[in-house]
């Protein structure tokens, strides 16, 4: 067994590389969604996050308001994940509302040049950022043979953390 201690404080030091970074996910939703701050009403943390006050630091600093803290924290993303699948669900009636998945990192698929067409592209990003999910492309291709198609995330330097881009193979 290891045993040790840490003081807030020493921890916040170790942070502060990652809480200096906090702020630009923010940035990017907002630029994406065409919003500012002060368009911004209220702010409400779920998940893990809510136990770090450095970050709920961050984050109200950023928005300069109070953060809420109506919800569960702990239980919003599966009360959440719960009222989709009734919005889903046959058997139950739920107040209308919509939910739309989307792709947050444009997918590309690959494949190997056909002997048949010499100036074929080789590559098309099918899903780009922000197509909504599920849904449904259709590529044509003009093979005699089987031939397989590779799927992978069309731009890794986007993706969190060391994430492999690759996504799968699939033979046709």
């Amino acid at each position: 067994d290891v045993r040790g201690f840490l003081k807030r404080e020493e921890l916040e030091e170790i942070m502060k590389p990652l809480l200096e970074r906090s702020t630009a996910p923010l940035e990017q939703a907002l630029a994406e969604a065409k919003l500012k701050v002060e368009d911004i009403d209220s702010i409400e943390l779920v998940g893990g996050c809510t136990r770090v006050p450095a970050l709920k630091a961050a984050i109200q600093d950023f928005f300069g308001k109070p953060l809420s803290f109506t919800l569960n924290a702990d239980e919003a993303i599966a009360r959440g994940s719960a009222f989709a699948c009734a919005i889903l669900s046959p058997v139950f009636r739920v107040r209308d509302f919509s939910i739309h998945d989307i792709c947050n990192y444009p997918i590309e698929f690959t494949w190997e040049k056909s002997a048949e067409i010499p100036d074929e592209d080789t590559s098309l990003t099918v899903f780009n950022r922000g197509n909504v999910m599920p849904s449904t492309k259709i590529l044509t291709f003009y093979r005699k043979q089987a031939f397989d198609l590779e799927a992978k995330y069309a731009k890794p330097e986007m993706l969190p953390g060391k994430m492999n881009p690759w996504i799968g193979r699939f033979s046709v």
